[in-house]
């Protein structure tokens, strides 16, 4: 959700979701991220919204998911501010 947010991936569905299974543990992983591109999608709107928002979301919206889920704020405010660092660093040239 942060990385989506901050790399103005906008085409993010569920469909852009997927688990391996792993036969040796007997158990579903994630798989590696995928499909993950600056993009303004359709209406130039969010797949997923945050927390209602597919428009714009903000850190409180990000802030509010987190919460939802049990996350508490300062943790949340962590996580978000070092994706929202690294993306930046990541795609300076253009995210400015």
């Amino acid at each position: 959700m942060c990385f989506n947010v901050f790399a103005h991936n906008r085409d993010d569905h569920s469909k852009n979701f997927s688990y391996l299974y792993d036969e040796q543990e007997s158990r579903f992983i994630f798989a590696p991220a995928y499909d993950l591109t600056y993009s303004n999608s359709l209406n130039g709107e969010h797949a997923t919204t945050v927390n209602g928002n597919g428009s714009n979301p903000s850190i409180e919206d990000i802030l509010a998911v987190a919460a939802g889920i049990g996350i508490r704020e300062v943790q949340a405010r962590k996580v978000a501010s070092d994706i929202r660092d690294c993306v930046y660093e990541m795609l300076a040239e253009y995210c400015r």
